[in-house]
């Protein structure tokens, strides 16, 4: 695995754990503010989970692009 496999690896695991980390506390916060429990506890993780997923989806999607030798996105002749 190279150096830029391994970044690319570790920036999905960050995404991940930040967007359930920020929308769980957001969904805790409003929760202990408003007196929803436990639903906005439950949304935010879905929420945080949702916007992980895409932000490692679109770091995963620049990796290849790159890695396919970054063209437009055209199709690629032989």
């Amino acid at each position: 695995m190279s150096h830029r496999q391994t970044g690319v690896a570790y920036r999905v695991l960050v995404d991940m754990i930040a967007g359930l980390l920020v929308g769980g506390f957001l969904g805790y916060w409003l929760d202990r503010w408003l007196g929803w429990t436990p639903y906005a506890l439950v949304t935010g993780l879905v929420l945080g989970f949702v916007a992980g997923v895409n932000n490692a989806w679109r770091a995963i999607r620049q990796y290849s692009k790159e890695a396919a030798g970054g063209d437009d996105g055209g199709p690629r002749l032989p």
